[in-house]
């Protein structure tokens, strides 16, 4: 049986590193919801009016004809 010892030691915490943590995780969260977004926006635009009209759609909205 192991026992546990409680010990009053402090403990530096560097806040500026779990900032950094935090903000890295929530970045990520939130680039792989916009991804997903926006494959499902692609899929809907393939679904509604065909891969060759998307395509045709997007090449005249670069070239503006």
């Amino acid at each position: 049986m192991k026992s546990s010892i409680i010990t009053k030691d402090k403990i530096a915490v560097d806040y500026a590193d779990e900032i950094m943590r935090f903000t890295l995780k929530v970045g990520a969260v939130a680039s792989g919801l916009i991804g997903v977004w926006a494959f499902t926006c692609l899929f809907a635009g393939v679904v509604d009016v065909g891969p060759m009209e998307l395509v045709r759609g997007y090449i005249s909205a670069i070239t503006g004809r």
